[in-house]
């Protein structure tokens, strides 16, 4: 990746207005919806860098609103920023048509080449590296066929089927095994099933979990919460969002005046930092 060196994204002075990362992340995402995207692009690029935790996903969606508009070397780096941060979703990568402006640049290839070393480095210090390679596989499956609900349908289906007899043998796989996007992945397959019991399943082993030394706060907070928005409750941890006209809010909180130190409760951040990470009005 040595070309990628060469080349700097014109960025603001660390922290120049005192703003907190997800705050650049909601500004981001704000010029994004009136078309600004190289400002938005440089926002978000600016909030990933002081993020500092490891969240690929904000790297990855500067990367892609650079190639948008051209800016193939700032793209790059954005992506390769995306790599380091421990994203290894190369079929991602492959499906966003926004990202194909790319391909004929060896750089591309470097980058594939870069994410399958480090991903394989990863790999090497889990316990159940296979279990995760099979995750991701059943995941791409799903992922392969959005938009074409009945083929996606089947394989949703076949992903509860396999993933409850994963967690009958393991419990809820956690990072130590598959790692954080392996456990991510065993999620997303369970926010997709229909069946609510299977649902209420997988939330109650998240829910053990929260004592752990791997706990996982959002996931369980997410499901939580989408479980009670498809049981017509109000939702607990205000993870549930919804588009009303047009408008990104919160879909109704049971107990809205609290909810920060019920979120800090398992370990999450203030509700206005999600919101701003979401780009919802708060």
């Amino acid at each position: 990746m040595k070309r990628l060196l060469f080349f700097l994204i014109p960025l603001f002075t660390l922290n120049s207005f005192g703003q907190t990362w997800d705050e650049f992340i909601y500004q981001g995402k704000k010029e994004r919806a009136i078309g600004n995207f190289k400002k938005a692009a440089e926002l978000i690029y600016k909030g990933a860098e002081l993020k500092k935790n490891k969240s690929f996903e904000h790297y990855y969606y500067a990367g892609v609103l650079y190639a948008r508009i051209g800016l193939i070397d700032s793209s790059f780096i954005s992506l390769e920023k995306a790599i380091d941060a421990g994203m290894y979703d190369l079929a991602r990568w492959e499906r966003n048509s926004r990202l194909k402006v790319l391909h004929s640049d060896n750089r591309w290839n470097e980058l594939k080449i870069k994410m399958k070393k480090v991903e394989q480095e990863y790999s090497s210090n889990l316990s159940h590296p296979k279990l995760r390679t099979e995750l991701k596989q059943m995941w791409k499956n799903d992922q392969d066929f959005v938009g074409k609900w009945d083929i996606q349908r089947k394989i949703v289906n076949q992903n509860i089927v396999r993933l409850n007899e994963i967690i009958e043998q393991y419990g809820w796989p956690n990072r130590t095994m598959v790692g954080k996007d392996g456990v991510w992945i065993a999620w997303g397959i369970a926010q997709h099933s229909h069946d609510l019991s299977f649902q209420q399943k997988c939330l109650k082993l998240l829910e053990g979990t929260l004592n752990t030394n791997e706990p996982e706060p959002i996931l369980y907070a997410e499901l939580y919460d989408r479980i009670q928005k498809k049981t017509n409750q109000k939702q607990k941890f205000g993870q549930a969002i919804i588009n009303e006209n047009g408008t990104k809010k919160f879909y109704p909180i049971e107990n809205e005046t609290r909810i920060d130190k019920i979120r800090k409760v398992i370990g999450l951040e203030p509700l206005k930092v999600y919101a701003n990470e979401n780009y919802v009005e708060y």
